[in-house]
């Protein structure tokens, strides 16, 4: 079943794969994926963002980190993205609903690939002949699970993204591509900043060597490896104080 999805992907994408892209509304990271895709020439043959309170909280809480680089932009639109690029875009309540679903079965939409999203449900799923697409902000499958990129300063484990088809676990599905955050940021807004920046250089990099026929899926272990709670505010604020430990630590063997 793998190696026929994986066959009919590399098919497609070498006719100009259709797409859908799925979104929480104006989350930072989809945007930045989302302008990744467009900047390589990917072009979602229908863009979906999801408008609810778990989505708008979601995207504030990032916005609120990322505010703290002096050189931060909030000024980015996925909606005015889509219209500059001429994509069809679409405004749903929840991704999961039958509604999501209708609009991508309306169009020869072959694949759906994820911004930040909710778990998506089999009706969601089964609407996407090829299968669904995510980026995780983390290394799979040793941190599967919300807020990785959190669990990794506090566990002490690497930092990076893994590029995978989902199935019906969380973050289970066969492995694409992952990519290893060479240098950790010494800040909790900086590293947000990175891993999204990863999140969208490894999704084209995998699209890319999909369309060149040159990818393989890996199956990942069949392990008790839990997935991770979202991480609390407090987490979150040990996390950011562990960065800045580090980069003491650094500036003390420097000198």
């Amino acid at each position: 079943m793998l190696i026929s999805t994986l066959s009919l992907c590399l098919r497609a994408m070498r006719d100009e794969l259709a797409f859908a892209y799925l979104n929480f509304k104006n989350h930072p990271r989809g945007l930045i994926m989302l302008q990744a895709l467009l900047d390589a020439g990917f072009r979602p043959s229908l863009v979906i963002e999801e408008d609810s309170p778990a989505a708008n909280e979601g995207a504030r809480e990032q916005r609120q980190v990322l505010k703290k680089l002096p050189d931060y932009d909030d000024s980015g639109d996925v909606e005015a993205l889509c219209r500059a690029h001429g994509v069809p875009y679409r405004s749903v309540a929840d991704h999961n609903a039958p509604e999501c679903a209708e609009l991508i079965r309306a169009l020869p939409i072959q694949l759906a690939i994820l911004g930040d999203t909710r778990i998506l449900k089999e009706g969601i799923i089964s609407a996407c002949n090829l299968g669904v697409i995510n980026v995780h902000p983390g290394v799979l499958p040793e941190l599967r699970g919300n807020n990785p990129y959190v669990w990794a300063v506090l566990e002490g484990k690497v930092q990076g993204v893994t590029v995978h088809f989902i199935d019906r676990g969380v973050d289970t599905g066969p492995i694409l591509l992952k990519r290893i955050l060479e240098r950790v940021p010494p800040s909790y807004p900086q590293l947000i900043r990175s891993i999204n920046t990863l999140c969208g250089e490894a999704l084209v990099e995998a699209l890319r060597r999909m369309r060149g026929g040159a990818l393989d899926l890996v199956l990942q272990p069949v392990q008790d490896t839990p997935a991770r709670k979202a991480a609390s505010a407090e987490l979150k604020q040990i996390a950011a104080e562990k960065l800045r430990e580090r980069l003491s630590e650094i500036d003390a063997l420097t000198r």
